[in-house]
Parts: C-alpha cells; sequence; structure tokens
C-alpha cells in the first residue's frame, strides 16, 4: 500500500497557495482530523498514511478533543486495514482534500452532552 497519493508538483504548489496564512498546527490538525475521516475513525491506517506512530496519533487526538473538535469514530471493526485503506483511488484522495478541508468545524461542548 502507497503511503501518499500521486500529486504533481503543480498541485502541491497550489495546494500551498491555499494554505498560506495557516499556522502549521491548523493545518496539522485538519490533516489529521481529515485522515481520520477518511478511514472511518481508524487510528492504526491514519497514523500509517500520516507517517507517524499511533500514539503520537492518540496524543494530538487528546489534544484535539479536548479543544472541542469532532473526532472521528472507528465504524469498521470487522473490516481490516487494508480493506479500509484501499476503498479510494489516491487521485480521489488529493481532489477531496480542499473540499473536506472547507468543511471542518470546531465542535461545541454541547455536542459531547456535557
Amino acid at each position: 500500500m502507497s503511503t501518499h497519493a500521486p500529486i504533481s508538483y503543480s498541485s502541491r504548489r497550489r495546494l500551498a497557495r491555499r494554505l498560506v496564512g495557516s499556522t502549521i498546527s491548523v493545518v496539522e490538525r485538519d490533516l489529521i482530523l481529515e485522515t481520520l475521516a477518511h478511514t472511518q475513525g481508524n487510528r492504526t491506517v491514519s497514523a500509517h498514511l500520516l507517517g507517524v506512530s499511533v500514539r503520537s496519533l492518540r496524543n494530538k487526538i487528546s489534544v484535539y478533543s479536548a479543544e472541542g473538535f469532532y473526532i472521528p469514530r472507528h465504524e469498521s471493526r470487522g473490516k481490516s486495514a487494508e480493506t479500509i485503506a484501499a476503498k479510494t483511488h489516491p487521485q480521489d484522495k488529493a481532489a477531496a482534500m480542499p473540499v473536506a478541508l472547507a468543511r471542518m468545524r470546531a465542535v461545541a461542548a454541547s455536542d459531547y452532552g456535557s
């Protein structure tokens, strides 16, 4: 399984231009949350795709959750990681990223039933 979608240099530059003005921590958070959504909340596959350890990913998820962001739950307990990661063609992931980032929102504490 490839960990990176084959994206052209010009496509990466266009995406980078859209991110200008965002802090690295915000871009990192959005990428992590979008990857979790893509893998239906599977932390192991998300960590692999992002190139980080599962422990590092879980630590970041804890911070984001405490800040009130929605964290996708694992929906596919009975499926293997390869099945989940192989569902989407790599080019589809690259095309969906700007749309998905635009849809992200902070979640109020009331959304958690607190």
